[in-house]
């Protein structure tokens, strides 16, 4: 019995030295790293690396979870707004994208336990510094946004106002982004950015109809099988704008070079073009590309790299430099 009783005293003083040894956060998150103040999350990995992983994945878990019960009432009326098309899931890339700009997860030094063999590391935001960067950084957005809406308004040409029009509606996709994060950390807060984010979502949707009447007609020469220009009709039917054969606001003309020689038996290209959007003769938006030089033994595989080379171009630059 006695042997018994020294035994329990033992194992109470293993445990009692184990819970001294580790740190506040990991025995009483709650006490270290108030809700009210922080946003934390504790990982954990078979080496330090991993547990900082692991605790960065928590945190970007609970912004998830965080601003999707927080914008369901805005999103029901992106949705109803048939002109609005949300962009990507800003959620899934929140933390990532947006920690070295906005703000720098800290974290406290890694543990070390040995009984199972893990590292346990804990990453944390402070709220009120995250929200002094946010706020900021909508308020200056916001102010750009209307700006932006009023040059809308300003501009007598159909391209240059669909010009703006999407510069207005990329400054309203990175409010939204930090719209998201804000009502993560302070919701309660957020009021005047929800009345400003239901407001221009209405004013987008008004504006829409710009696009309609900035129908295109489109020529390419140089084409091959009408692939250049199957492209760039399908850019700008992806981005709304209208491709039409007759009754056109504007036409958009484009010039393919390939600039293709035959050496040895050694087949070369460096394709290229180059597009002007006009109205009545006058120069609105222009774009010009131009790959490197391509080579091969086989003439059909240098068309088909060239092809894949200049639709690559487009695909990264056309629309941002003609239409935005």
């Amino acid at each position: 019995m006695k042997k018994q009783i020294i035994n329990i005293s033992i194992l109470f003083m293993y445990s009692a030295l184990c819970f001294a040894s580790s740190p506040k956060w990991l025995t009483d998150l709650e006490k270290a790293f108030p809700t009210e103040d922080y946003v934390r999350a504790i990982g954990e990995g078979n080496s330090e690396s991993s547990a900082k992983k692991s605790a960065l994945s928590e945190l970007s878990s609970y912004f998830n979870q965080t601003i999707s019960s927080q914008t369901q009432a805005l999103r029901c009326i992106e949705r109803n707004n048939s002109s609005y098309i949300e962009k990507g899931d800003v959620k899934q890339n929140l933390i990532s994208s947006t920690k070295s700009d906005l703000f720098s997860v800290q974290y406290t030094n890694s543990i070390y336990d040995k009984r199972n063999e893990k590292f346990y590391i804990c990453a944390y935001l402070g709220k009120k510094d995250v929200w002094n960067v946010i706020s900021q950084k909508m308020d200056a957005v916001m102010n750009n946004c209307k700006t932006s809406l009023k040059q809308i308004n300003k501009e007598t040409e159909i391209l240059n106002q669909l010009i703006q029009l999407n510069r207005t509606e990329q400054l309203y996709s990175d409010f939204y982004s930090l719209y998201e994060m804000a009502l993560a950390i302070y919701p309660h807060r957020c009021s005047e950015y929800t009345a400003f984010a239901e407001k221009i979502v209405s004013e987008l949707s008004v504006l829409s109809s710009i696009r309609s009447q900035a129908t295109i007609k489109v020529i390419v020469n140089g084409d091959k099988q009408n692939r250049i220009k199957g492209k760039i009709c399908s850019l700008l039917s992806q981005n709304g704008i209208t491709v039409a054969e007759t009754n056109t606001r504007y036409v958009l003309s484009a010039d393919v070079f390939w600039n293709e020689s035959q050496l040895n038996g050694i087949y070369s290209s460096i394709p290229q073009i180059q597009i002007t959007v006009s109205n009545n003769n006058t120069g609105l938006a222009f774009f010009a590309a131009k790959c490197e030089r391509l080579s091969a033994y086989n003439r059909e595989i240098i068309e088909q790299i060239a092809f894949a080379n200049l639709e690559e171009q487009l695909e990264e630059r056309f629309i941002t430099e003609c239409f935005e």
